[in-house]
């Protein structure tokens, strides 16, 4: 699902990269157009919670009057809703979409030459699987003072690959997870793996260094693609020809760079990339005490009901946390996003003040109103008439039709006079009901068909 997400989101970031060829800036500039995209959403998700804020002292008197039918509350709700042209669920989808956009860039971030370059595809995930199965058996043997080269000391080059293979099954227990890697690769791929850790010296040693490889992307199931430039720039570059030409001459020519720090690494508080994650914690956090600024200026009757607090307290710390298991890019493109929030919620709560929001509201119910002229009343406007119509003991609006469509007797009550049947009571309710749809039919000009 990532994937098919991330695809479209991959052609706009190349595009992006085209243009200034720098993967920060590309990232920033990309941000600014899908938000920009949304910021319609946005619009109308603000004048939304608007219009909703503006009508809570009715709804709280439809509560007050209502409030132990509920029912009746919700029926008389919704009427209010269509009345001032209120669709309840308007903001969902907006805020929705930041979460959207997230889960689409992670593959982009964790992918950038799949996603980015013209490198051959199959080339790619080749030299992924390659350098992730070299790091399993590197990361097993390396522990303490034992290295793969001491191992081989006295061993003829021609002949180490086929030692390799020889300590790892002598040791099933102890080199579990490389002894069930050997057996899922094919001839071709553990030659070129066992014939790397043999020829490139060092090369076991570069892998288990945590400083490049680190554990939490080399098992993520996108694969060490995002670590390709350590090969590149780490080491002086002498592994680099390990992996396949057209990968290598991508490489090399790709700015995976932001303010000059290395988008690939994952934050650590040894170096600058620690503010990374920090600065994209503090943003949101802005974000989210400017919003609540607003609304209470905006509505002073308002209160935030503790589960959302609670949700908008946790979304920075959630950053936080995850800026430092994800590369530096994912926390700078947040970054990006939690300032162009700022902005965008201080915009909109500029320009969309409360009289200009009782402004638009009015003319929405105008329309409304016009609308109902032309066209009738809503359907749930009409499904509250024909339920009115019926009285008191109506069924629900709800489960009306399906209740009376169902035609399958019940024998069981008496045969006197005075009380009914379950089943004459059905039919009876059924009558009733059909005349209801019937006198709506004739009132609206509606085709009528007796069920």
């Amino acid at each position: 699902m990532g994937g098919i997400l991330a695809a479209p989101f991959g052609w706009l970031m190349k595009g992006c990269y085209l243009l200034v060829n720098n993967y920060g800036i590309a990232l920033l500039i990309f941000t600014v157009i899908t938000r920009l995209i949304t910021l319609p959403l946005n619009i109308k998700q603000q004048r939304s919670t608007a219009r909703m804020s503006m009508i809570q002292p009715e709804i709280e008197k439809l509560k007050q009057k209502y409030g132990k039918n509920q029912e009746k509350l919700n029926e008389e709700t919704m009427r209010l809703y269509s009345e001032y042209n209120i669709n309840p669920m308007a903001s969902c989808l907006p805020a929705l979409i930041p979460i959207i956009l997230l889960y689409a860039m992670i593959p982009v971030v964790y992918k950038p030459l799949t996603y980015i370059t013209g490198a051959d595809k199959n080339n790619i995930d080749a030299d992924s699987k390659f350098i992730q199965s070299a790091y399993v058996i590197s990361t097993e043997v390396d522990t303490g003072d034992q290295t793969l080269a001491k191992l081989l000391e006295g061993i003829s080059v021609e002949e180490r690959p086929a030692k390799i293979e020889e300590i790892i099954k002598s040791d099933e227990n102890k080199y579990k997870n490389s002894a069930k890697l050997l057996t899922t690769l094919t001839a071709e791929e553990k030659d070129r793996v066992m014939k790397a850790l043999s020829e490139s010296e060092g090369f076991d040693t570069f892998l288990s260094n945590e400083t490049y490889f680190t554990k939490n992307i080399m098992q993520n199931h996108y694969g060490p693609e995002v670590l390709f430039f350590n090969f590149y720039n780490k080491e002086d570059g002498r592994y680099l020809d390990l992996l396949h030409d057209d990968v290598q001459q991508e490489i090399m020519d790709f700015n995976y760079t932001a303010f000059g720090l290395d988008l690939g690494k994952i934050p650590t508080k040894s170096d600058a990339t620690v503010m990374i994650p920090i600065i994209s914690c503090v943003l949101q956090l802005v974000t989210t005490i400017i919003s609540q600024v607003f609304q209470k200026k905006n509505n002073p009757a308002f209160k935030m009901q503790t589960s959302m607090l609670v949700m908008f307290l946790l979304m920075p710390l959630f950053s936080l946390w995850i800026g430092f298991k994800f590369p530096c890019a994912l926390g700078v493109y947040w970054i990006y996003s939690s300032a162009f929030a700022v902005v965008q919620v201080v915009f909109l709560n500029m320009f969309y003040s409360p009289a200009k929001i009782q402004e638009l509201a009015a003319k929405d119910a105008e329309k409304a109103k016009e609308r109902r002229k032309k066209k009738g009343p809503s359907f749930m406007e009409r499904a509250i008439e024909v339920r009115n119509e019926q009285g008191p003991n109506a069924p629900s609006i709800k489960d009306a039709k399906s209740r009376y469509d169902d035609d399958e007797d019940d024998d069981d009550g008496s045969d006197g006079d005075k009380k009914l049947t379950k089943a004459q009571q059905k039919e009876l309710n059924r009558k009733k009901l059909n005349e209801a749809r019937k006198r709506y039919a004739e009132k609206y000009g509606d085709e009528y068909t007796e069920e």
